[in-house]
C-alpha cells in the first residue's frame, strides 16, 4: 500500500478549485478511519465504476485568529465514480457538527489517474479564517479493496486555492 499525499495534492486541488498550492504544514495531519474504496465490478483490469466510504478528521491547528489557524473538523464521506479513467465530481461529506466549526465543509472525489490499480481519492476541507476562504486538500492513493476489511491511516494535507 502506498500513500502519496503530496504527489497528487497540486493536481487535485488545481483541477477542482483552479489554484495553486500555497502552504504546507508537515506537522498538521488528518486521521482517516474505516477507509474502504472498491471497484464495483471487481475487475481491476477493466474498472468502470467505483465507490468509497471513510471518516476523516483533523484537530484544530494554531490559535483562532492567527493567520495559520485551521479549525477542527470531522466528516463521513461516501461516493462513487465512473468511466475510464475512473473519476467523479466532489461530493459533500456528512459533517460531524459536534467537532466541526460552523461554515466548514468537507468533500471528496475520485481523481482521474491512468493507474487504475489504485484508488486516487482527494479530500478537501474548506473554511473561512479572518474573512478569507481557505481550502486544505490531501489525496490518498491506496489499493482498491477486495477482501480487505476497513483500515485507518493519516494524511498530510496542503493548502490550495
Amino acid at each position: 500500500m502506498q500513500f502519496r499525499a503530496d504527489t497528487l495534492v497540486l493536481f487535485a486541488a488545481s483541477a477542482a478549485r483552479g489554484g495553486a498550492v500555497l502552504k504546507d504544514a508537515s506537522n498538521y495531519i488528518w486521521d482517516v478511519t474505516q477507509w474502504q474504496a472498491g471497484l464495483s465490478h471487481g475487475n481491476p483490469a477493466d474498472p468502470t465504476t467505483s465507490w468509497y466510504a471513510f471518516t476523516v478528521s483533523g484537530s484544530g491547528y494554531e490559535n483562532s485568529g492567527s493567520a495559520s489557524y485551521i479549525p477542527a473538523f470531522g466528516a463521513r464521506c461516501t461516493g462513487s465514480g465512473a468511466g475510464f479513467p475512473l473519476s467523479s465530481e466532489y461530493s459533500e461529506c456528512a459533517i460531524d457538527a459536534q467537532i466541526t466549526e460552523a461554515g466548514s465543509s468537507v468533500s471528496a472525489r475520485i481523481v482521474p489517474d491512468a493507474d487504475t490499480s489504485q484508488a486516487h481519492i482527494a479530500i478537501s476541507h474548506v473554511f473561512s479564517n479572518a474573512g478569507e476562504r481557505r481550502n486544505w486538500t490531501a489525496t490518498a492513493v491506496t489499493d482498491w479493496a477486495r477482501e480487505r476489511p476497513p483500515y485507518n491511516f493519516t494524511l498530510i494535507p496542503s493548502e490550495a486555492r
